[in-house]
């Protein structure tokens, strides 16, 4: 487990071994089931867990952040085309569902469990923010979702970069949030670092777009995180 336990600490963007050659389907499986137990198992459950509003908030609200970010990887995977951006998509899928098992663990150690799938349910309360889960910054709409998912080849690439772009910028506030005043050190390691690597991916996105002829993503695309900038709590925070 010491390879890969590296590469999930890593600093920047996860860099995994991006190679194609078996068939999409049995790949994604393989993936979410991969990293999902990978991330139970790191989630290293504690005797005594100090908890605040803000550890269950964040675990609970990134984890529905995260659930879109898969889903997104996943159609990007059936149907993107270029093998660089695809493989944006096998880290997100990767990494993110690794996480999202860790994130579920610690919810467990800290006597909370996720709430049921409601797009009006209120979310980010815990840092002056509250908002409804449908329009947590970052979160791609119904139709922007449609779209990636009818989408193919480097229309399917330019768009996946487009969406995930806007999805990690939006999630970086939560994660800094946290990073910062979380009781829990598990949860504020695991915040800090999902901040700092989707900075990193960003970046990153932002040159594949342009190598593909497009410009880089607009920050406005999809639930627009600038709308909460002035809302307490997000003092000093980068967009």
């Amino acid at each position: 487990m010491e390879p890969f336990a590296q590469n999930v600490d890593h600093v920047g963007v996860a860099k995994t071994k991006r190679r194609l050659g078996i068939g999409p389907i049995a790949l994604i499986i393989a993936l979410v089931f991969l990293g999902g137990a990978v991330g139970y198992f790191l989630g290293a459950r504690g005797s005594k867990t100090p908890t605040s509003s803000v550890d269950t908030g964040f675990l609970a609200d990134m984890s529905e952040h995260h659930d879109q970010a898969v889903q997104m990887a996943i159609m990007e995977m059936a149907h993107g085309q270029d093998l660089t951006v695809r493989g944006f998509a096998q880290d997100v899928l990767l990494f993110q569902r690794s996480e999202l098992g860790a994130m579920s663990v610690m919810l467990d150690d800290h006597g909370a469990s996720r709430p049921e799938y409601d797009p009006k349910r209120t979310v980010m309360a815990w840092m002056n923010m509250p908002t409804a889960l449908q329009s947590m910054p970052g979160m791609a709409t119904p139709d922007e979702l449609a779209q990636l998912d009818a989408a193919r080849g480097t229309e399917s690439d330019l768009l996946f970069l487009t969406l995930m772009s806007a999805h990690h910028s939006g999630g970086l506030h939560m994660a800094q949030y946290a990073a910062e005043r979380a009781s829990d050190p598990r949860v504020t390691e695991l915040a800090g670092r999902i901040a700092t690597n989707q900075a990193a991916e960003v970046q990153e996105y932002a040159m594949a777009q342009e190598r593909l002829g497009a410009p880089p993503a607009a920050e406005s695309t999809g639930a627009d995180s600038s709308a909460h900038s002035d809302m307490p709590g997000m003092a000093g925070m980068t967009h």
